[in-house]
């Protein structure tokens, strides 16, 4: 369990400094707070007066299997982790996030979201088929970072992001529910990165 946190760790402050950096006004990250703001809100309530909304938004193999599809998203309001986790999963969000909308922009920041939640979530119904959390996101956007840095950066950015990248494949050897997203997260940071190059 202390290896997994630690690589938990590495993987999203590696990311954040791999990341690529963009100037501080060139985009506002409008999403990136929608999204902190509505997650906020949903834990919040679940965290005190509504905590019949973790079991209403989780996700759930046998619910899903159901037909109740619509947990695969919804579970990312919730957190399963109690105050702690959503602490750790809401500022891992406000700052990855920040950086990824500013680099991929609004448009391609959303895409990457649904696509890490979903596909994340699916690889979440066999690493925790039950469970919630931010956390898939947090690990797809980091992990989205981390390989334009490795793709973009200079020589040091590079070994930083290759860190970040070897913690997200050790934690999928793992079956750690957080590999797939990074999984999904850095391959689909190498397309949007080749999408970037010809405008650098």
């Amino acid at each position: 369990m202390v290896m997994v946190i630690v690589l938990y760790l590495v993987l999203l402050v590696t990311a954040g400094v791999a990341a690529p950096r963009t100037p501080p006004a060139r985009r506002v990250p409008v999403a990136t707070a929608a999204l902190f703001a509505v997650i906020a809100v949903v834990t919040l309530l679940q965290l005190t007066v509504a905590p019949g909304l973790f079991e209403a938004l989780r996700r759930d193999r046998a619910a899903i299997g159901d037909g109740q599809v619509w947990r695969l998203v919804s579970s990312a309001l919730v957190q399963d982790s109690g105050w702690s986790g959503a602490v750790f999963n809401l500022v891992a969000l406000a700052v990855l996030g920040t950086f990824a909308e500013r680099l991929w922009g609004t448009t391609r920041w959303i895409a990457l979201v649904v696509t890490v939640q979903v596909l994340g979530g699916l690889w979440a119904l066999y690493a925790q088929p039950v469970g919630a959390g931010t956390s898939l996101i947090d690990f797809g956007l980091g992990a989205s970072l981390a390989a334009a840095g490795l793709l973009l950066g200079p020589a040091w950015r590079r070994a930083v992001a290759a860190v970040s990248l070897l913690a997200g494949l050790a934690l999928l050897l793992l079956s750690d529910v957080h590999g797939g997203p990074a999984l999904v997260g850095a391959a689909a940071g190498v397309l949007l990165t080749r999408r970037l190059r010809p405008s650098a």
